[in-house]
């Protein structure tokens, strides 16, 4: 194999990698991740992305907020499931090239 057909065939190796781990991180960013709120109250859901896609309540338990700590609540747990939605896929991310041997 001459130099040129090395380069090449080493070329399609790092192609196929990053596409490996293009591939694994977007369907890490799909799955979605359900962040439980405490106590009753509810949940939110974000996508693997760490979009905001749902917020569930439970009307029986809002009574025991009120309207500023219901928001610093809600807030709250919107930005822990986008914390775990992230570190979440950086971690499968990581375990794939490191399954793989890519590191």
């Amino acid at each position: 194999m001459n130099y040129q057909d090395e380069l090449y065939s080493l070329a399609r190796e790092i192609d196929a990698a990053v596409a490996a781990v293009a591939q694994t991180a977007h369907g890490a960013e799909q799955a979605p991740l359900q962040w439980r709120l405490p106590g009753e109250l509810g949940s939110v859901t974000v996508s693997g992305a760490g979009d905001l896609t749902a917020v569930t309540l439970d009307v029986a338990e809002l009574h025991q907020y009120s309207a500023d700590a219901l928001a610093r609540t809600l807030l709250q747990g919107i930005r822990d499931a986008e914390n775990r939605a992230d570190r979440q896929r950086g971690d499968t991310v990581a375990a794939f090239v490191t399954e793989t041997g890519l590191a």
